[in-house]
């Protein structure tokens, strides 16, 4: 009899599936919310930057903290001053940062921004 998926899992890249025990709550491919309570020093923090299998670091410790509970991002209204994109995310605190070797955000299908080259204008030539 075939396996059955956790409602919510994508399947892809999952886990559970490549038969390896889960890190986080959440196994699918976005991004999302994820709480984080650190076990050496019980500093906690909230982060919208929280990824399947893949922690962050407490910013006192230095250690790799798992999150202990995880939300998909799409909720409006909740915790609106987390999800705000204009604060700066720690790259250097991040373990899917450090695994991609650039900015996770950038990667994530669901942010609904597309990074646009500009084009010049064209000044009109006064001489023509």
């Amino acid at each position: 009899m075939p396996r059955r998926r956790k409602r919510g899992s994508k399947g892809k890249g999952n886990a559970e599936e490549s038969g390896n025990k889960p890190l986080t709550p959440y196994q699918g491919q976005r991004r999302c919310f994820g709480m984080y309570r650190c076990p050496e020093c019980s500093r906690s923090w909230v982060s919208s930057n929280s990824w399947a299998n893949h922690g962050q670091k407490c910013q006192q410790c230095l250690i790799n903290v798992y999150p202990f509970t995880q939300r998909p991002l799409d909720k409006p209204g909740f915790m609106d001053e987390v999800n705000d994109e204009s604060k700066t995310h720690p790259k250097e605190l991040c373990e899917k940062c450090m695994a991609l070797g650039y900015y996770c955000r950038r990667r994530d299908p669901d942010s609904g921004k597309r990074r646009r080259r500009r084009r010049k204008k064209r000044r009109s030539d006064p001489s023509a």
